[in-house]
């Protein structure tokens, strides 16, 4: 459906935070709040394989189920981390959002049915608005 950017999350008062924008190697030393890898999103995966694309094996201080929670760590100082650039509008004291260099951070959303089962009325428009061209005009 969407391809999405990455986006770092820090620390307003981290040295890196005065950037417009940084690489994601600048992040190979920090500490990581990352999503627990059972909570079942692509992302704990997309975001590792990216950061081994550069050389990066992440130390992980913390991982946990959900994107609030990643966000008040960060504002606590207790590590960075990557998030789709969606997540910027959770607007917290302390955090700093940037845009990430590099042209392969990005993640992406699928929509996925299994052929076999037939959807309900409901799943189906939903469907069907999520594959209109212009789908944007329902997001606010």
């Amino acid at each position: 459906l969407l391809h999405e950017p990455l986006v770092a999350v820090m620390h307003e008062a981290h040295p890196l935070a005065s950037e417009a924008s940084i690489s994601g190697r600048q992040l190979a030393q920090e500490p990581f709040v990352f999503f627990a890898r059972e909570v079942g999103t692509a992302l704990y995966d997309e975001i590792l394989r990216l950061l081994q694309n550069y050389a990066i094996t992440p130390y992980i201080t913390q991982e946990v189920g959900e994107a609030m929670t990643i966000v008040g760590l960060v504002s606590a100082g207790l590590g960075v981390s990557i998030l789709p650039a969606s997540f910027m509008r959770i607007r917290v004291d302390g955090v700093k959002y940037l845009p990430l260099l590099e042209p392969d951070a990005v993640t992406e959303v699928w929509l996925v049915t299994a052929r076999r089962h037939r959807l309900n009325a409901a799943a189906q428009t939903l469907v069907s608005l999520m594959l209109e061209p212009d789908r944007n005009k329902y997001v606010r």
